[in-house]
């Protein structure tokens, strides 16, 4: 799908340090395609199907060093770096502004107390008690 000439992906909603590591197994998963090698990557990880059998390999490294065993040839891997945002990064690039409080905390306090008053006893109750 494309939005203003953008590609866009659905993807599973992991956590931000979960999905830049998987996109470090990018040019790994782009050659097994190619060479239509059967393959899954759980969460951070990467399980390759060999005719001989499955090997799993913790990081794309590892995984682009079993595969150079094999024959292929795997271009650079790299690790990309997440973002690094702080508020006033944030704050420009999100369009929303922060607003106040609906009622100041003194205020919403004393009209809470001011409808307790209609609860309290009166002294000549306390007297018939």
């Amino acid at each position: 799908m494309f939005i203003q000439n953008k590609r866009v992906f659905f993807d599973h909603d992991y956590a931000t340090d979960v999905q830049q590591r998987r996109k470090e197994y990018a040019p790994i998963k782009k050659l097994l395609k190619e060479n239509q090698i059967r393959f899954q990557t759980p969460l951070t990880r990467i399980r390759i199907h060999f005719d001989t059998g499955s090997v799993t390999c913790n990081d794309p490294h590892a995984a682009a060093t079993e595969l150079e065993k094999r024959g292929f040839s795997v271009g650079p891997i790299r690790a990309k770096k997440p973002a690094n945002h702080n508020a006033d990064t944030l704050s420009k690039l999100l369009p929303w502004r922060t607003v106040g409080l609906r009622r100041a905390v003194l205020d919403y306090q004393e009209s809470i107390r001011e409808r307790l008053h209609g609860f309290q006893r009166s002294e000549q109750d306390n007297e018939d008690v």
